[in-house]
């Protein structure tokens, strides 16, 4: 257990170390991948918002 906590708190610092690195780096990118996935967000709410509509309808019908 205590492996397990140690490789998840090494995969988190190897994540924020890399991530301020790409920061300095390249601030446009990490722009780039925050508007992909905040579009994928918006898109996906939508794909979910169109099933419930659907799946009610088909429900009141049945």
């Amino acid at each position: 257990m205590i492996k397990g906590l140690l490789a998840a708190v090494g995969v988190v610092f190897v994540g924020v170390v890399a991530y301020k690195i790409i920061e300095k780096k390249n601030p446009a990118m990490l722009k780039g991948i925050k508007k992909s996935i905040d579009d994928a967000g918006s898109q996906m709410s939508a794909v979910i918002d169109d099933a419930k509509e659907s799946f009610y309808e088909g429900y009141a019908q049945g």
